[in-house]
């Protein structure tokens, strides 16, 4: 008996998560289903750096174990002779905020990490910043690195389709398994009334002597990563906005902040302006669900609501999935159903 798996989503999320099956079940049939691949994902437009952010009431412990497995991923990425063009990168960075909050669980494996003195954080003359942090972390480029992962796809046999789901229906009598990885489609796709769309604004622009990232946490804060060939000014957070219009007052909130921080900014040549909406969710979701339809049973993987955080969590997110489907795959009962 074949079990044949569809993943639905080709952002960051659903391409990592056909990787992994791949590689764990070398002779699944795996297709890959989507309406926009990159460049026109939303991971496509994402600075990538590797912090957990927006995540709702995500369990802290889920949390650590995503970023984790992500951050030894990238680790071994950017030790592999593949890793600078594959986008990933190590950064100094500097994150601070205007209220004092418990040490983050992560700070035990990432590089370098030291909590600021009250007198070294008095430097930056920022009166409002309670709390700062000093550490070097990765910065994973989607737009470079899911084309490689496309690529492997296709490679190792995989089938892509270019679609618009509306619902599980349509795939039920041509798959077993549905991965879900639909990201803020998923609203409706899974109809899930939880997720959000989270608004960000961003510039990038040129300006290759910018070396460090700056992260202010604070309600209304600012930030500054730089990538390989431009560096990312932000930004906004704004919940339940849909639309991708850019905005004057956010484009001068975000340049006059950035610059405040970074004066020598203000010289850079700006490349382009981009909205993009992030997957929010009440909570980050990787759960089996178990449906029928018109007699058949259909399994579905759900894999979304990553809000800030889909290129800090999506390879442990991957390996959950994986880890599901194997359950299932050596489940007698499901067996016995499918024959």
């Amino acid at each position: 008996m074949v079990v044949k798996v569809a993943v639905i989503g080709a952002g960051i999320v659903g391409l990592s998560v056909a990787k992994v099956l791949q590689e764990r079940f070398p002779n699944l049939p795996i297709t890959l289903l989507a309406d926009k691949f990159s460049p026109g994902t939303t991971s496509d437009g994402a600075a990538g750096l590797w912090m957990p952010f927006l995540l709702g009431d995500t369990p802290e412990s889920d949390v650590y174990a995503y970023s984790k497995d992500t951050w030894d991923f990238l680790k071994e990425l950017w030790n592999s002779p593949l890793g600078g063009k594959l986008g990933v990168s190590l950064v100094p960075c500097l994150q601070t905020s205007d209220t004092v909050s418990s040490i983050p669980s992560y700070s035990d494996f990432i590089y370098g990490f030291q909590v600021l003195k009250r007198e070294e954080l008095a430097l930056y003359k920022k009166p409002q910043w309670k709390q700062g942090y000093r550490f070097v972390t990765f910065t994973c480029e989607g737009s470079r690195l899911m084309p490689h992962l496309m690529e492997q796809f296709r490679r190792k046999g995989g089938n892509v389709v270019v679609k618009r789901l509306e619902c599980f229906e349509e795939l039920a009598s041509d798959f077993d398994v549905i991965i879900n990885c639909s990201g803020i489609g998923a609203k409706e796709l899974a109809n899930d009334l939880s997720v959000h769309p989270i608004r960000g604004h961003i510039f990038r622009i040129k300006a290759p002597w910018q070396k460090s990232i700056l992260i202010d946490d604070s309600d209304v804060g600012n930030y500054i990563i730089p990538n390989q060939d431009s560096v990312v000014l932000g930004g906004t957070h704004d919940k339940d906005q849909w639309d991708t219009i850019p905005r004057k007052e956010d484009a001068k909130f975000i340049l006059e902040g950035c610059t405040s921080l970074f004066p020598s900014l203000e010289k850079a040549e700006i490349l382009y302006e981009w909205v993009g909406l992030r997957p929010g969710r009440s909570q980050l979701r990787v759960e089996l669900e178990k449906k029928m339809i018109d007699g058949k049973p259909l399994t579905v993987i759900h894999n979304y609501g990553h809000g800030g955080s889909g290129l800090t969590t999506f390879y442990g997110c991957a390996l959950k999935v994986a880890n599901l489907l194997e359950g299932i795959l050596t489940s007698e009962n499901y067996l016995a159903s499918k024959l």
